[in-house]
């Protein structure tokens, strides 16, 4: 059986010319409105591309995983966020080690994660920025309404941190909200726009607002108060992105090669959009190179599955080479000697 170069059932295709395209449209339409754009890799996870999004005007990678972060800054990334208010002390501290050698900033969500970041910072002698993360009360990493102020207030009162303000995201959880993402993209804009505003009245700094999410990036811009997109797919996007009116067929610039129909369906599978069909791939007109040439339902989900991905430009006219895709994981330290396990483990 033929197999991909790192034995996947699917190779990875992407077509340059199209990613820069898909480039300039975001930052030229977010720095209209007087936006930032920053990258959260996990749309594509290649250094190359991170570095080529950061040279078309983006302030930045955002990634959830330290250990990625790593690879970033060591391939040249100056800013990073960590985009998930992680409540395991190691990367609290594993945080404050990358303030050593980069901008940092990272997602709480309580007072408990603010002071062990801080107190990481403190020991080191670093500086690392804060955003109280917002979301709804669907969302299990968000900050209650009732203690933002608290989370705020603690991390402003600390030398050692950098209070930068606040981080939305709100996913598209229906089939409705598919139909109308920037409806989605406002509401969620809005909230965070307002509770950036009562940070302010009670005396506290926040320059940042940012909210995340591309589908819903056309409607969280017209907002007056944000300061920062944060962006996945926008570079890539997919099925579920063209699905949702996010992009036309011709802003695709991905597309899978089953060399094993069966398997490859099963990675494509894995992890569907919440509003969208299992097994919802869209056929691309053309079969070059040969074989069944898809676009993937959902990118973040395809690229933890694969080690690396094709590079072409304009329609495979000219192959670029094969990018590593950056899929390292924290290692969690393994518990104190003669501790009692976990329950469930």
């Amino acid at each position: 059986m033929n197999r991909t170069p790192d034995d996947s059932p699917v190779q990875v295709l992407i077509d340059l010319a199209r990613v820069d395209r898909n480039l300039r449209r975001l930052h030229t339409r977010a720095a209209r409105h007087g936006v930032r754009v920053r990258a959260h890799v996990k749309g594509h996870r290649t250094a190359e591309l991170a570095l080529r999004q950061c040279a078309a005007g983006a302030v930045g990678v955002a990634v959830t995983q330290l250990a990625q972060a790593r690879q970033y800054v060591a391939a040249g990334i100056r800013e990073v966020v960590i985009a998930h208010p992680w409540p395991e002390p190691f990367r609290w501290r594993e945080t404050a080690e990358l303030a050593r050698h980069c901008r940092v900033s990272a997602h709480v969500d309580s007072e408990a994660a603010v002071a062990g970041i801080a107190d990481a910072a403190d020991r080191l002698g670093v500086t690392v920025g804060v955003r109280v993360q917002l979301g709804t009360g669907l969302d299990a990493t968000a900050t209650p309404d009732d203690r933002i102020l608290a989370v705020a207030r603690a991390a402003a009162a600390r030398s050692s941190l950098r209070l930068d303000g606040v981080t939305a995201y709100q996913a598209l959880l229906t089939a409705a909200d598919a139909e109308d993402p920037a409806a989605v993209g406002r509401a969620t804009a809005a909230y965070a726009v307002r509770t950036a505003a009562l940070l302010r009245r009670a005396g506290l700094p926040c320059p940042d607002v940012a909210v995340g999410g591309t589908p819903t990036a056309e409607g969280a811009l017209t907002e007056p108060g944000v300061t920062e997109i944060c962006s996945g797919a926008y570079a890539l996007y997919d099925g579920g992105m063209l699905a949702a009116g996010a992009c036309t067929p011709q802003d695709v610039a991905v597309t899978v090669v089953a060399t094993d129909r069966e398997a490859a369906d099963r990675v494509l599978d894995q992890h569907p959009y919440p509003w969208q069909r299992a097994a919802d791939h869209r056929r691309l007109a053309g079969t070059a190179p040969p074989g069944t040439r898809l676009v993937p339902p959902h990118i973040c989900a395809l690229t933890p599955q694969i080690r690396t991905v094709t590079v072409y430009e304009h329609d495979e006219e000219r192959h670029i080479g094969i990018w590593q895709v950056l899929n390292a994981q924290d290692a969690i330290p393994a518990p104190p000697a003669g501790s009692a396990p976990r329950r469930g483990s």
